[in-house]
This record gives structure tokens, C-alpha cells and sequence, in this order.
């Protein structure tokens, strides 16, 4: 309780009511929250859901057995009353293919703003609309608070899969391992291959075989869903960059017509739809852009540490890159200074 209240004070005095409110609304719920042990035992929590925190023991001893910082994440459980904790919105100019970003203490610029309440999410959507914005609006079951308190297990997160779930401990646990201020595409785009790697290995260990397969048939999926973004893109880029000369309302509905025809040639996917039927935007597109990740230069950077450190861990490939990161100028150069270093001592 001491930190939710150091918490509070410290964002008391930031020039952001923004700011301050969600803290307070976080510091709400954090006071709501009771302890994993406590609500095993309680007879308001379904069976299924006690299925899904015994489960959640496994994954994030799992996890800590990895090198993934822990500290007492996870060991408490909060209800929430919806399907989501968190609810974001995400804006771009209808002819400018940038994210606007916001700055905050620790985290850096960031491109999106969070939510408590759907009603504020949608006041801060209609505000950026009447600015010239475009919008887009989306949500989270659960985030990472970069190590700054014990983050909780809502209840919206248990709705999900063994395998979704196991996959949302372990990316938001990479978060609270490494967190570059600044590079929100980087640390998403780490999460996401930390948390496909380890997803597998565990799932594995459990010798769940077939939940693995119906994993990485979504993956395929996601792969093509990827393809058809890029490919959306660079259409969109093209197109806008094509009719400069035009006026506002004949450039947005140009574009429009480009993201329309793309939605309907979409992928031809066997498990997920990613796409949906819109509506798509710049926002949206460049959205999902953050969470869209070509893992192949992480991949190909822990494939290079593992072959020089015996019984590597993630956590120490977590550890290494935020060594390299101190002295680079991002996330992806630190990534590339791995396999250089890698090499230079073979």
C-alpha cells in the first residue's frame, strides 16, 4: 500500500490530468486485488477459473525457471466486470502515415493512449476525431506495469486459451525483464518472440503436442496477416504520396477505396481472421504494425547467443541485449551487436 500511495503522490504533480487519473484508477484497482492462495479457496470463484490460475502457476514457474523477472507478479487476482481491463485508442492524420505519440515518465513516447473506462477512451476517441484525427479504438485484458509494482491476474485474462494464456504471461513478463524507453515497435516486437518461444517449449514440456499444432496454424495465419499489412501499407503510402495535389476529401476517399479493395482480396486464412471486415484506417494500419513483428532478427541474435553460452536462458539473452542496449542507439542495433559480438570471439 505504501507504493500505490508514493505512486499516486509522485503522479499527483505531473502536468497531466490524464496522467493522474489513471493512476488513481489503477491504485483502485490494485486495493481490490486478494491473493491467488485466498481466492483458490473462496466458493465465488468458478471451477474453471481455479483451473486457469493452477494452470497459471505452471507457466510462471515456467517462466521464472527461464530467467524472466517475476518478483511477486501474478501472485494476486483482481475481478474485472468486463472482457477487457484496459481500453485504447490510437490516432494518425487521414493523409499522414504517422502515429501521433504521447511522452510519459518511464515508459517514454508511446503510441497510444489507455483506459480504465470505455467512457474516457471514447471522449479521448471523439476529442482526437474533431482535431483531424483518424481513430483507432481497442483493448487488453491485461498490461505490464515495466516492474513498478506487482502486477495482478485480472479476470478478463483467464477468459483465454491455456495456450493464449500462457503466451500473455510470458510476453507481458518480458516487458517487466526488459523495457527500452522510447521503443515501443522494439519492445512489443520482443515480447512477441519471447513469448512464441517459450510458448512452444513449454507447451512441449507438457507434452500438449496438439495444442501446439492449432498455436502455430494461427501463426500461419498471422504470417499471411502480416504479408497483407505490409502490402496494405505501401499502398496506402503510395496512393497518398500519388495525390498530393489533391484536396483533402479527394485524398481520403481515394485511400479509402485502396483499403477497401484490400479487405476483400484479404488472406484466405484457416484459423484466424485477422483482417475482420474493417473498418481500417491509418491508425489501424499502422496499429497493427507495432504488433505485427518480423521476429527472424531475434531470432537469428538468440540463435547466435546460444551458440556461445552454454545453457542459455532467456533471461540471460534479456540481460545481454540490455548490455548492448546501454551503449547503442536502440534496441535493434543491440540486437545485431550480439551476433557481431558472437563472432568476433569465435
Amino acid at each position: 500500500m505504501k507504493l500505490i500511495a508514493f505512486l499516486l503522490m509522485v503522479l499527483s504533480f505531473l502536468p497531466s490530468c490524464y496522467v493522474t487519473k489513471q493512476a488513481y484508477r489503477q491504485a483502485d484497482l490494485l486495493m481490490s486485488r486478494e491473493p491467488v492462495a485466498k481466492v483458490l479457496d473462496s466458493k465465488e470463484v468458478s471451477p474453471s477459473e481455479k483451473d486457469k490460475l493452477r494452470f497459471s502457476q505452471l507457466a510462471l514457474d515456467f517462466a521464472r525457471d527461464q530467467g524472466l523477472h517475476l518478483g511477486a507478479a501474478y501472485s494476486s487476482y483482481i475481478k474485472v466486470p468486463g472482457r477487457a481491463v484496459s481500453y485504447t485508442v490510437q490516432a494518425a492524420r487521414p493523409t499522414e502515415m504517422v502515429l501521433r505519440h504521447w511522452w510519459f515518465p518511464v515508459v517514454g513516447s508511446v503510441p497510444y493512449l489507455g483506459f480504465f473506462d470505455e467512457a474516457d477512451r471514447a471522449k479521448e476517441a471523439k476529442s482526437l476525431i474533431e482535431e483531424g484525427y483518424e481513430v483507432h479504438e481497442g483493448s487488453a485484458t491485461a498490461f505490464s506495469s515495466l516492474g513498478w509494482f506487482s502486477d495482478p491476474i485480472y479476470s478478463s485474462m483467464l477468459r483465454r486459451p491455456d495456450i493464449e494464456l500462457a503466451h500473455l504471461y510470458f510476453h507481458e513478463l518480458t516487458h517487466r525483464t526488459l523495457w527500452l524507453s522510447g521503443g515501443v515497435e522494439f519492445n512489443e516486437n520482443l515480447a512477441e518472440f519471447v513469448g512464441d518461444t517459450l510458448t512452444t517449449t513449454f507447451f512441449k514440456s507438457l507434452s500438449r503436442e496438439k495444442e501446439i499444432a492449432i498455436f502455430e496454424e494461427a501463426n500461419a495465419d498471422y504470417l499471411l496477416f502480416r504479408e497483407w499489412l505490409t502490402n496494405l501499407r505501401s499502398a496506402v503510402e503510395k496512393d497518398l504520396k500519388d495525390s498530393h495535389k489533391l484536396d483533402l476529401a479527394q485524398r481520403v476517399s481515394k485511400k479509402n477505396q485502396v483499403i477497401s479493395l484490400a479487405i476483400s482480396k484479404k488472406p484466405a486464412f484457416k484459423r484466424v481472421d485477422f483482417v475482420g471486415s474493417g473498418p481500417w484506417n491509418n491508425a489501424r494500419i499502422l496499429g497493427a504494425g507495432l504488433y505485427t513483428p518480423d521476429t527472424s532478427k531475434f531470432l537469428a541474435s538468440w540463435q547466435c547467443f546460444k551458440s556461445k553460452t552454454s545453457d542459455a536462458n532467456i533471461g540471460q539473452f534479456l540481460k545481454t541485449l540490455k548490455d548492448h542496449a546501454e551503449k547503442t542507439s536502440n534496441g535493434f542495433e543491440a540486437l545485431e551487436a550480439i551476433c557481431t559480438t558472437q563472432k568476433e570471439g569465435t
